[in-house]
């Protein structure tokens, strides 16, 4: 369920950012290629979030 809202919300801002960047270069729009960006920027997180962030052993006690 996670994934889907991060893939929905990545899809949706991507477009946005999207036609916003081509209005400023006042070229034509290509939502495919947002979506490919978007799509890759949310396999990237997952990634991320599966292997650069490891979960302590055991916790910390102050002495």
């Amino acid at each position: 369920m996670k994934f889907l809202v991060v893939l929905f919300w990545s899809l949706i801002l991507s477009e946005v950012a999207g036609f916003i960047i081509s209005k400023l270069n006042d070229t034509a729009m290509n939502p495919s290629l947002s979506a490919i960006i978007a799509v890759a920027f949310v396999i990237f997180i997952f990634v991320l979030d599966k292997v650069g962030i490891l979960p302590d052993s055991e916790p910390y006690k102050a002495k």
